[in-house]
């Protein structure tokens, strides 16, 4: 199915996501996550194969639900398009509850990337690209000349915030969150 088919909108997103494959639980990353469905990086379905599927939506908890493989993108056509294989699949069956908690996941993603963090050269720096935003790494000295600057780009405005340890980039994200 091309893009102009496509009913939802995808979202890029890096989830962890655990799915039954023959008889193993295979644990791979969503790449891209739409209400009808999701990509499965690192997926090996055959088409057509139904498998659960337990997705965790930061902030709204785990889910488990039923998906159908209808697209499986292979190695060869995955290195011509510079992404990794995998395999598209149609959620088919979702658990109460989990529609909200999806929609209202998507509409976090669509806030964020909407916005554009500079984020110093720390660890734990790429934990907000993987929740969706746009990130632009800057060195300490580049951040000091855009936080000193006197004619700073208009209507800017960025909240600092000091993390001691990575263990504090959710909490922070949650706080960026309720500022969009």
């Amino acid at each position: 199915m091309g893009i102009e088919q496509r009913k939802y909108p995808r979202y890029a997103v890096k989830l962890a996501v655990r799915y039954a494959s023959a008889s193993e639980f295979v644990n791979d990353y969503v790449e891209n996550l739409s209400q009808g469905g999701l990509f499965v990086a690192g997926a090996k379905l055959e088409m057509f194969q139904i498998t659960t599927v337990q997705l965790e939506l930061p902030g709204s908890g785990s889910f488990t639900v039923t998906a159908k493989a209808v697209f499986i993108l292979d190695e060869p056509t995955a290195a011509k398009m510079n992404r990794r294989a995998g395999v598209g699949l149609e959620m088919i069956e979702k658990p109460p509850g989990f529609e909200d908690a999806l929609l209202g996941y998507l509409l976090r993603l669509g806030r964020r990337r909407d916005h554009e963090l500079i984020v110093g050269d720390v660890p734990g720096a790429s934990f907000f690209a993987d929740a969706g935003f746009r990130v632009v790494n800057a060195s300490q000295d580049a951040l000091a000349a855009v936080l000193g600057a006197s004619d700073p780009e208009p209507a800017v405005t960025c909240p600092i915030f000091r993390v001691a340890h990575v263990s504090q980039l959710p909490d922070i994200l949650e706080r960026l969150d309720g500022l969009l």
